[in-house]
């Protein structure tokens, strides 16, 4: 049996790492180290491209608008109470050919967590825009600041 010393495999671990991380700077579509902000939108009828955030008062008016909400938090919770009329993530798939049914892939799609701490409504978000939506935005204060408003729910 081949026996490596501890230094050894440590410096091959260390040694993959550091080539790992040259090459993906190298690259042209290289992976992020740490993900980036995503930007808080200024002018709603602007937005087309990858996904942005935005206020609780600009939710509430696409919420007045009738956009479609995606609420991005586990079952259980959405259960316990969630935007009216709001969709569960669920099943990506599922959701991504209800919304493609619903409407066409540039129509708006707010999606939300429970709060800003959430990424889980940026993670959806942005698996939505790789599958070619292009209006979506992320409602970062979430179900948590929706609810504290005395905005509608169910």
């Amino acid at each position: 049996m081949l026996r490596v010393p501890l230094n050894q495999m440590l410096a091959i671990v260390i040694l993959s790492i550091i080539v790992g991380i040259f090459v993906n700077i190298l690259r042209s579509d290289s992976i992020p180290l740490l993900a980036k902000e995503i930007a808080i939108a200024e002018d709603l009828d602007v937005v087309f491209g990858e996904p942005v955030a935005i206020t609780l008062d600009q939710a509430k008016n696409l919420f007045d608008e009738g956009v479609i909400f995606v609420d991005a938090r586990d079952n259980e919770y959405f259960i316990d109470g969630h935007i009216p009329n709001a969709w569960n993530s669920g099943f990506f798939m599922e959701l991504m050919f209800k919304l493609d049914s619903a409407q066409t892939k540039s129509g708006p799609v707010v999606l939300y967590c429970s709060d800003d701490e959430c990424g889980s409504s940026e993670e959806l978000a942005n698996d939505l825009y790789n599958e070619g939506f292009t209006k979506l935005y992320v409602f970062k204060g979430g179900w948590l600041e929706w609810e504290a408003a005395g905005y509608p729910v169910e």
